[in-house]
């Protein structure tokens, strides 16, 4: 059976109009959820990119990846209507969504097709044709705008096609045809199955349920919609124990469906997104429970549908990738006793430490001066293994030059402060250094982009720089997960370094999501105790 991960994220709509998206992020950083899909809102359309570069960072400062755009409403459905413009206008709402979905760092985009007029069932041949050509098109748009996937839902009215399943098959071949006759200027098309959504006759009997309706779509899945149903399909919830109660959606069912034909889908890893209920109260009942419902859903999905035993271990890396990886220690010396400074080196040294870690502050970019130039100086001397020398100053430059007798030691910059990052990685390289960028909790993993070429490894700060002993910042550990991701995409082998809280209960979580070296302190290898036995 191929490996396959399940990872449960949330779908926003219908946020936007009930409470703020810093909301949300913190109420998904906090139930450690950390994959959005944006549904889509009236405004979306016409406001400026700035928001949307604005709204990408405010996400990444709680670790929320935004991984997707869908519609929450039928405004695309102009391609289903013959009247003059209709369709014109669909394709230009199109071509925004896809836009609006590259200025997020998302790599998908997903719609409800649209709707048939019901008085008008006899343009919905016609209007499939309609879709399916522009959506040729759409494919060819979506790459300039850095896009993977364009995808669909399969509806349960046969007025929204594709509501059968042999409907949707029929689309997405004519759709995968013509990608694979253009791999290199397409993007692909698969679907966003809702798991909730099953095809009842106009009499009620149930002709698809929606486990069949899924198992017969898996070949063509590459998101999921996570919400409840009642028995004739006709409206949709959560996953409370009371919504549980009276939905009939299994979802450990379902996870175990996609497990067992985990060969069939064209993805390794399916992001099954919560769907938010709407207010089918007055809103005035309904939205202050809205938080516990949310919390209490999320835990249910994550129980069942994450890939069980193993945690964040599990979701990450497998034990046998794990192996494999040597993590280095990098022991800082800023929690070391400074008074016994040669003793504590050779005592490092001897416990089996890869790298020395030395932060050297300017009382500028961080409000502490641990150690001089002077100091980091006599360690070079003193040291067997490598430096870690990590700047966290204003002026890299005036230190690189005091520091050049270093030659072979890991030395990382933060870009928040390198005023000319590029110059600055060049000149480490050029004195026989390893080159690092160095990123602070709310900095964005794309901030690295333009010089990755320039890199040998980048350094995830955990806590917020400065001082020993602070608490994690919770979003920084899906980041590191983030991080290793991108690195991948990019074809980007280089060591992930890890600092801040390097805890004994951290460490597992941190290596899974793909560590490489920890920068080890207060927390573990300087806890309490036998300097020997923390080590191990």
């Amino acid at each position: 059976m191929d490996r396959l991960r399940l990872r449960v994220g949330v779908k926003s709509d219908p946020i936007e109009y009930r409470f703020t998206f810093p909301w949300l992020f913190r109420l998904m950083a906090d139930c450690g959820v950390y994959d959005l899909q944006l549904g889509t809102f009236f405004e979306l359309y016409h406001l400026p990119d700035s928001y949307f570069h604005r709204l990408s960072e405010d996400a990444a400062n709680y670790g929320i990846r935004i991984r997707s755009v869908f519609t929450s409403h039928r405004e695309l459905g102009g391609f289903y209507r013959l009247e003059p413009g209709w369709a014109s206008v669909a394709h230009q709402n199109y071509e925004r969504l896809i836009e609006v979905a590259g200025l997020l760092g998302a790599t998908c985009a997903g719609t409800n097709p649209g709707s048939v007029p019901r008085d008008h069932m006899e343009w919905k041949a016609e209007g499939i044709r309609t879709y399916l050509e522009h959506m040729k098109v759409l494919m060819e748009y979506a790459p300039t705008q850095g896009l993977k996937w364009l995808t669909m839902e399969p509806m349960s009215c046969a007025a929204e096609p594709p509501s059968t399943p042999s409907e949707a098959v029929s689309m997405l071949e004519e759709l995968r045809s013509f990608h694979a006759r253009h791999p290199h200027t397409t993007a692909n098309v698969g679907l966003c199955v809702d798991v909730s959504h099953g095809y009842a006759a106009a009499d009620g009997k149930i002709l698809h349920d929606h486990m069949a309706m899924l198992e017969a779509l898996l070949p063509y899945t590459v998101e999921l919609h996570l919400k409840n149903t009642d028995p004739r399909y006709c409206s949709t919830f959560g996953f409370t124990a009371e919504d549980r109660r009276r939905g009939i959606v299994d979802l450990r069912a379902v996870a175990s469906l996609l497990r067992q034909h985990a060969s069939d889908l064209p993805v390794r890893e399916l992001v099954g997104y919560l769907e938010i209920g709407g207010p089918k109260l007055g809103r005035d009942y309904s939205d202050h429970l809205l938080e516990q419902e949310l919390r209490e859903s999320l835990e249910y999905c994550k129980a069942v549908y994450e890939e069980p035993a193993g945690g964040e271990l599990a979701r990450h890396s497998s034990p046998s990738e794990i192996a494999e990886r040597r993590v280095l220690i990098a022991p800082s010396l800023m929690c070391a006793d400074a008074l016994n400074l040669r003793h504590a080196i050779e005592e490092l040294e001897d416990v089996g430490a890869d790298l020395l870690h030395i932060d050297i502050m300017d009382g500028a970019f961080t409000p502490n001066m641990p150690v001089g130039l002077g100091m980091v100086e006599a360690v070079g001397r003193a040291a067997r293994v490598p430096l870690d020398v990590h700047l966290m100053v204003m002026d890299h430059d005036f230190f690189l030059e005091r520091l050049k007798t270093l030659r072979g030691a890991w030395v990382s910059v933060h870009v928040e402060s390198a005023r000319h990052l590029d110059r600055t990685l060049s000149r480490i390289r050029e004195l026989g250094m390893k080159a690092g960028a160095a990123l602070n909790p709310a900095t964005p993993i794309r901030a690295i982009e333009q010089v990755l070429d320039k890199l040998d490894f980048v350094l995830i700060m955990t806590v917020n720089p400065g001082f020993a002993g602070q608490a994690l910042v919770p979003a920084t550990m899906r980041k590191i997960a983030e991080c290793r991701r991108y690195l991948r995409h990019r074809k980007r082998d280089m060591p992930i370094q890890v600092d801040g809280n390097v805890s004994f209960e951290n460490i597992p979580a941190m290596v899974a999501n793909g560590a490489d070296v920890l920068v080890c302190g207060s927390s573990s290898l300087f806890a309490p105790g036998s300097l020997r036995e923390n080590a191990r």
